[in-house]
């Protein structure tokens, strides 16, 4: 009973979790896992075994995805007998594989049609799915039930193979469609060279054979670049062997259709609490794993199964060694970020948890109760401060709190999630509580649960760590000073880019600044990050408006003020005036450049008038005239054409040429300009510019050059601009115009 906390099992389990990493999933009973590795994702489709069951009573199929190894998130079940119209019982082992951008799913079920096991497919344009039959029907039945445990293979030379059965081996070679197939059904030899014993029908009594095919195929392909395969042995077939209990065996062969050859076996029978055994192998991130079920899991056994993993290395020529399971697992092969929104049912170790789905959140942890909890493993907090724990909840009734914690459920608590009752155990609210602790470098992280003993106290959807953010981008840039993209603690939504190594900079080399407005008024520069980075890398400070792109997409929030380019020209002084500053005396706070793209751009011309700007940068924009007014985007600054007069320094406008949307708007100022010198390049790429482009593209290197003459006073920066045959009107695709005040530049 789950009110029980102090019993056996999960005494077990705590002590399991300890150093364990198998089983890597612990709120469901899964069987017969089959990885596959997509856009840098690892994958594995499981079966589910339900509780307490007393036979393979299965309905549905799940999936698990990791990017480290060690920390895996629950995607649900997007596959279950539902799915399929003909299918009524036994979901039993399958396999995925993605072909032309589309995903294909092969499964085995009991078939209302032939009242026998058959073989059916389900497609779907996402890993995850949703998934749903491909053909309405099962792509092979008979009426017999041997035709269980599908395996897939794309050959080299583009055919696929489809393999499956228990204790005949069968094939078929699919059509291009995925979903149909050529010739007649296959069937492999099933010889004591072959298997180690022939098939059941042909043994001689009394006769001790080595080994033998039961079930649970793997078809692979060695890869002759990296191995010294014999031709002969290119194709192996790993299943489970040995009759009950199972062990994991394999079979080669010069073809998928054979004559095969045993070769062994890979994983013996060991103490694994499970009477069957499933395997299926895959290679990521530089590394080779062994996938595996075992039974333990409290309460688990051969109907309670739990997928688990390890590392291996081929042999010199392709074959396997041998395999042993272990309660470690895996190492990590990469760290954990917590500065995401990141899934709950996402987890290295659970104690007691339970996941749910439905249409509105997906999946999320449920069945919490006081003394539960979630490990994550790997976690990595260098270079960024954390500053609130935030978390998506919902409660029936009382609620209860989400301790934060390092490196064990009895380590430093970092933060403290009171949770109340929400009016509902999907009555969601999005709650946040402060980080107490300091937390630094790389730690396994512990959500623990507690609260009144006994009742279940809430539902748990996703959580995240706010904090300080910094990256690396483009290796650096270009530029003499490799630059970061970073959050500073005393400048709200702003994005800082600056040199890493600060020591070059003080009173004799200080860092002019750069204020930058984005576009479409969007609070973060994601469109803009790498043209900002290149700039930094050449010694400068570059404050952009908005919240940090950590990730290339799209933000989703309001729009940017005017202000906050104010509020970042202040935030530069106040630094370079603050003794306790890392920028303390580094900046130069005399060359200041107010810039942006856009409706970013529209916001420099609102804010020209403030005396401590030494330059202008206009990019892609220009002040609206009445007679297009109609196309300005709400929530723009609005200024008049007047507001051009308030202008005090230098300013260029940089276009996108005619195609440009605000090509009109902007060579409109430039001539409307005639009391500072002015000038007007344009670049034919439309509104859009180069900004996205490696280091920023041709955008960036205009740039440069005028914020080196402005701000550094740069005379060789100069001759891109100065004089009738300016460097920047030789440059392929650019046209530069200049006003009459332009010529009085030194």
């Amino acid at each position: 009973m789950k009110h029980r906390r102090i019993t056996a099992a999960l005494m077990a389990l705590a002590a399991l979790a300890a150093n364990a990493q198998n089983p890597f999933v612990q709120t469901w009973f899964t069987s017969d896992p089959a990885p596959m590795v997509h856009n840098g994702r690892m994958y594995v489709y499981t079966g589910h075994d339900e509780d307490n069951a007393d036979f393979f009573w299965m309905q549905e199929w799940r999936v698990y995805s990791t990017a480290d190894m060690v920390n895996w998130q629950d995607h649900g079940s997007p596959l279950a007998l539902e799915s399929f119209s003909w299918a009524d019982d036994r979901a039993w082992a399958s396999q995925t594989i993605e072909r032309d951008g589309k995903f294909y799913w092969y499964i085995c079920a009991h078939s209302t049609i032939s009242k026998g096991m058959a073989i059916g497919v389900a497609v779907s344009d996402s890993p995850t799915g949703p998934f749903r039959d491909a053909l309405g029907k099962p792509l092979f039945e008979n009426g017999s039930w041997d035709h269980i445990d599908p395996t897939v293979m794309i050959d080299d030379d583009g055919q696929t193979w489809l393999m499956w059965g228990n204790p005949q081996c069968y094939y078929l070679k699919l059509n291009r469609d995925m979903i149909s197939y050529s010739g007649e059904l296959g069937r492999l030899d099933m010889t004591e060279e072959a298997f180690g014993s022939p098939a059941m029908n042909k043994r001689e009594k009394g006769k001790a054979y080595k080994d033998s095919y039961v079930e649970g195929p793997w078809l692979r392909k060695v890869d002759g670049s990296k191995y010294k395969v014999d031709k002969s042995k290119a194709y192996q077939l790993l299943y489970a062997a040995g009759g009950v209990p199972e062990h994991i065996s394999y079979s080669t062969a010069p073809s998928p259709a054979g004559p095969w050859t045993y070769a062994g076996q890979i994983m013996p029978l060991c103490p694994t609490n499970s009477f069957t055994n499933h395997c299926g192998v895959a290679d990521y991130k530089g590394h080779s794993y062994f996938f595996y079920h075992t039974g333990k899991l409290p309460r688990g056994g051969g109907f309670g199964r739990s997928v688990a993993v390890e590392e291996f290395q081929y042999n010199a020529d392709g074959s396997f060694p041998t395999i042993m399971p272990t309660d470690e697992g895996v190492k990590p092969v990469g760290t954990f970020n917590p500065y995401q929104r990141v899934e709950a049912e996402t987890m290295a170790f659970s104690r007691g948890v339970k996941t749910e789905q439905n249409d509105e959140v997906g999946v999320y942890v449920s069945d919490i109760h006081n003394g539960d909890y979630i490990k994550l493993q790997n976690v990595r907090f260098d270079g960024n401060q954390p500053r609130l724990f935030t978390a998506r909840v919902a409660s029936g009734l009382r609620g209860g709190r989400i301790e934060v914690r390092l490196d064990s459920l009895g380590g430093q608590m970092v933060a403290c999630l009171e949770v109340p009752g929400t009016g509902g155990w999907e009555k969601w609210q999005t709650l946040s509580a402060e980080i107490q602790q300091t937390a630094d470098g790389t730690h396994d992280l512990f959500l623990a649960f507690t609260g009144r003993k006994g009742p279940k106290l809430f539902n748990f959807d996703w959580w995240r760590i706010q904090g300080l953010q910094s990256l690396v981008v483009e290796d650096g840039g270009t530029g003499a000073y490799k630059a970061v993209m970073k959050e500073e603690s005393s400048l709200d939504a702003h994005t800082v880019f600056v040199p890493q190594d600060l020591s070059p900079f003080g009173k004799k080399n200080p860092l002019p600044v750069l204020v930058w407005g984005n576009g479409a008024c969007t609070n973060s520069p994601w469109e803009h990050f790498r043209f900002l980075n290149e700039i930094a890398s050449h010694g400068y400070m570059v404050i952009a408006t908005g919240f940090i792109p950590i990730e290339e997409k799209p933000y989703q929030g309001p729009m940017s003020t005017t202000q906050q380019q104010i509020e970042s020209i202040d935030w530069a002084v106040a630094q370079n005036a603050d003794p306790s500053s890392p920028y303390y005396g580094k900046i130069d706070v005399g060359n200041i450049c107010a810039a942006g793209m856009s409706c970013g751009g529209l916001q420099t011309l609102y804010n020209c008038a403030d005396p401590r700007l030494k330059s202008l940068m206009i990019c892609n924009s220009g002040l609206f005239k009445v007679s297009n007014l109609g196309r300005a985007v709400g929530g723009m600054p609005m200024p008049e054409k007047s507001k051009l007069q308030e202008i005090h320094t230098p300013v260029i406008y940089i276009l996108g040429g005619r195609e440009d949307i605000a090509y009109e708007n902007g060579m409109d100022d430039f001539r409307l300009i005639s009391h500072v010198p002015a000038c007007a390049a344009n670049f034919p790429v439309g509104h859009g510019g180069t900004y996205r482009q490696p280091h920023g593209g041709e955008f960036s290197v205009v740039a440069l050059a005028w914020l080196d003459w402005q701000l550094k006073g740069d005379k060789q920066a100069a001759r891109m601009f100065k004089g009738k045959d300016c460097l920047l009107s030789k440059r392929e695709g650019w046209t530069i115009e200049k006003n009459g005040q332009f010529g009085r530049l030194k």
